[in-house]
């Protein structure tokens, strides 16, 4: 999977932690894309195979050492 894919994914988990949202028309469970089915209604089954996340699978390295440099390079331009 690529790593677009795999952020895309990631943030859709992260957008469901403990804030309200405006649930998909199609799954209910993530964040709807302005109304219309999220990333991982089209996505997973379609262009991917699968949500590591859902299946309890690790999130691949390549995007874990990519978030922390994004993560680290925000954190130092903001101060």
């Amino acid at each position: 999977m690529c790593i677009i894919c795999e952020h895309m994914l990631y943030d859709e988990h992260r957008g469901t932690e403990g804030n309200p949202f405006d649930p998909c028309p199609k799954c209910g469970k993530f964040p709807s894309n302005e109304g219309k089915p999220c990333y991982h209604c089209f996505s997973v089954g379609h262009t991917i195979d699968e949500c590591p996340e859902c299946l309890g699978k690790p999130w691949s390295e390549d995007f874990l050492a990519n978030k922390a440099e994004t993560e680290k390079d925000r954190g130092a331009s903001i101060h």
